[in-house]
């Protein structure tokens, strides 16, 4: 007699409710279901829920992509199937990819049930592209209990065969939005406590998904693959707010950077260092300094035979920044603490074919065990985690026995191939931190040495005087000697000052032009799409879809003719002097803040002298940043101001070589007058720096230009009034 298995309807919370760890990774599958459905978009959207966003019976959670759909047959033979073998079997003959080139994620066919953390009632909607109807499932999993072991309060010997789905068709698709895609929509949730905080956790692990630090480096990802996040309707950004200063830090601040990749039949690692000489390096397994390792012991060296067999992990690639966390650092490499705090976030991430294996990466995941090896009193072995930012990249293909566990909780240990891979990446940071690191801390405390000599020559020079001249009885001379150290301290903390301000300055005008580059970009590959869809709309009949593209299409132009205008801002712009006529360039500049005065119900006008046009022999750059830097001022103080016509008035005069920018604020007080062109003096307190009206006079200087607070008989309005001299200083 043969007996077949049969499980009962219980194992569906084993693989749901109790295998996913918690919602946030539940969602982060259904996400990669809609990436091997080759989506160029998916949207988690959070409905009806409270302000604190917890949920109630009314609320949802909706997760829609552009994916390529379900057919019936799509649904009959796969999805009601789990654990379906096709995937896997697909894999194994090489047919890995999707029609968009994507190397499918899911082969176990199980992480649909992920849907079952989330909420008891699902919808289901899926339609192939342009089908004439789109097919639903229900499931309707409210009357059973958590365990399914009772049905509307009754006790059952429930089978997984007895649980049965609702299937229909609908004609026309009225769900699925877009031509093609499915929509899933959970109700009756598990879980009551979501919050803003949970939210935010999700939006950061979203970014991680396909894109940890692309974005910040260069680092080549997928495709295009697009996650929105909503709560009633409100886009939640999906970014990280800490980007750009981890953009900043890795590009000004870190001390090594390191890509390269582990081969497996040389057994080597293939690396290059930013910086070094930038030639490619190898180093082998087999060489003393990678034998001579704690780690290499610990790990390969302690068991016989361990050191020559074949390592079973395969080929991957890897790129580290290093950064130094030592106390006393000064110089380019020096964090403060809350860059520390901000890099402690951040981790080696591990990707698979350009999608990341959980929950590698998280702050306080040690999947590679470099705290527990410090913690064994090796700490100077290795670096800590905090100090490393990067990721390492593996591929099914030239990884096949580093496999996902079922419960997305990290890989499967199997044999050597994980312990190798693990193993052997902390061995390779070991030699790092042994070999390149040391040799870097060793310039360092040559050139820390050598700078404190140098610094303090001068200062050691002068005492020395002054002591021998007061020793002679030569006192007034030794005054003067005590005069010239103060100026000298006095000079040179200005001078410090002075370069500290330029490398700030030059920190943010680089984000901003590579910002604005990656915008323009997007902003091109937008106006492509949006003329597509006016393209496709006059066919459709419906004018209100074609009114509305052309508002976007109009929208898009003016953001990008604006961006071209901030683009003439930067270092490569503001090199090319013209004779330069300023009110065109005024122009530009008030439809910048146009909708911000509006918004402030501030007044803008101008008047413009007849005769010679105001002409200055300089760049659009820097009449753009002084003019900015004027409007946002204006604009911020008298936001300030309450009861009282605000207004800005603009005179431009060609005959006197000069503009007048005047608003009716609060103006400036007479004991702050001498100090605001100063750097770092400001009196909008946090949300100032200090620096616009100072970097205004630097700019215009250099070109024999100048900028300065009206005298009475200037001024135009009872408020702020600048004059803007664009008369050469020696004419």
């Amino acid at each position: 007699m043969k007996l077949s298995i049969r499980p009962y309807a219980r194992l569906l919370t084993m693989l749901g409710e109790q295998l996913i760890k918690n919602e946030k990774i539940a969602l982060v599958e259904l996400i990669k279901n809609s990436y091997d459905a080759d989506a160029g978009s998916v949207e988690v959207c959070f409905e009806n829920f409270k302000e604190n966003m917890s949920a109630d019976e009314n609320s949802s959670i909706v997760i829609k992509d552009d994916g390529y759909g379900m057919t019936p047959r799509d649904i009959k033979d796969s999805w009601m199937n789990p654990a379906t073998p096709r995937k896997y079997i697909e894999k194994k003959k090489g047919k890995r990819r999707t029609p968009k080139g994507r190397t499918v994620q899911g082969e176990k066919g199980i992480g649909r049930f992920a849907m079952l953390k989330l909420g008891k009632t699902i919808t289901i909607t899926t339609r192939t592209r342009n089908s004439e109807f789109e097919s639903v499932l229900e499931y309707d999993f409210a009357k059973f209990d958590d365990d399914f072991i009772s049905e509307y309060g009754e006790e059952k010997e429930l089978f997984l065969d007895q649980i049965e789905i609702d299937y229909s068709e609908s004609t026309p698709p009225c769900t699925v939005k877009t031509s093609q895609g499915t929509v899933i929509e959970i109700r009756n949730l598990t879980k009551e406590a979501w919050s803003e905080s949970i939210i935010g956790e999700l939006s950061k692990d979203i970014i991680s998904l396909t894109d940890p630090i692309s974005r910040i480096t260069e680092r080549e990802t997928s495709d295009d693959f697009r996650i929105f996040v909503s709560c009633d309707g409100e886009p939640k950004p999906v970014e990280d707010d800490n980007t750009e200063n981890l953009r900043r830090l890795i590009e000004d601040k870190s001390v090594l950077k390191i890509q390269g990749q582990f081969d497996s039949e040389k057994e080597s690692f293939i690396y290059k260092m930013e910086g070094d000489d930038n030639s490619e390096k190898a180093i082998n397994l087999i060489d003393s300094k990678i034998r001579g390792l704690w780690i290499w012991k610990q790990r390969f060296g302690s068991k016989k035979g361990e050191q020559n067999r074949k390592y079973e992990c395969g080929d991957f690639k890897f790129h580290f920044y290093i950064f130094d966390f030592s106390r006393g650092i000064s110089g380019k490499h020096e964090l403060s603490q809350k860059e520390k705090d901000m890099l402690k976030e951040y981790r080696i991430y591990l990707y698979r074919d350009g999608v990341r294996v959980y929950p590698y990466g998280s702050p306080d995941d040690d999947w590679l065990e470099i705290d527990v090896a410090r913690g064994t009193g090796r700490a100077g072995h290795f670096f800590s985690n905090d100090q490393i930012v990067g990721w390492v990249d593996i591929s099914q293909e030239k990884n096949p026995y580093l496999r996902d566990k079922t419960n997305r909780e990290g890989l499967i240990e199997k044999g050597n191939a994980v312990r190798d891979f693990m193993s052997l990446i902390p061995v390779f940071l070991s030699y790092v931190k042994q070999y390149p690191y040391s040799r870097y801390q060793k310039k360092k405390e040559d050139r820390n040495l050598a700078e404190i000599l140098r610094n303090k020559v001068v200062p050691n020079h002068l005492a020395t005087l002054k002591t021998k001249l007061t020793d002679k009885g030569y006192k007034p001379e030794a005054q003067e000697i005590a005069k010239i150290e103060k100026e000298y301290k006095r000079e040179k903390d200005y001078l410090v000052q002075r370069a500290e301000i330029t490398e700030d300055l030059a920190g943010v005008g680089l984000s901003v032009e590579m910002t604005s580059h990656d915008i323009m970009l997007m902003m091109g590959r937008a106006n492509d799409i949006a003329r597509e869809l006016a393209k496709a709309s006059m066919g459709s009949g419906d004018n209100k879809i074609r009114r509305k593209v052309d508002m976007l299409i109009g929208v898009l132009t003016q953001i990008t003719e604006s961006m071209r205008d901030v683009q003439s801002l930067f270092k490569s712009a503001k090199r090319r002097k013209k004779n330069l006529r300023v009110e065109p360039v005024l122009d530009k500049i008030y439809e910048l803040y146009k909708s911000l005065l509006e918004k402030r119900d501030i007044k803008y006008d101008k008047s413009v002298s007849s005769g010679s046009p105001l002409v200055a022999n300089t760049t659009d750059g820097v009449v753009m940043q002084v003019l900015i830097n004027l409007f946002d001022n204006a604009s911020y103080w008298l936001d300030t101001v309450d009861n009282k016509a605000k207004e800005i008035y603009v005179t431009v005069d060609g005959n006197r070589g000069e503009l007048i920018f005047s608003d009716n604020g609060p103006g400036i007080e007479k004991e702050d007058s001498p100090y605001i062109f100063d750097p770092f003096y400001s009196g909008k307190g946090q949300e100032g720096r200090g620096l616009g009206l100072y970097i205004a006079r630097q700019l215009l200087e250099r070109h024999d230009y100048s900028i300065s607070l009206a005298r009475e008989d200037q001024a135009k309005l009872p408020g702020t009034n600048f004059v803007v001299s664009f008369v050469k200083e020696d004419s």
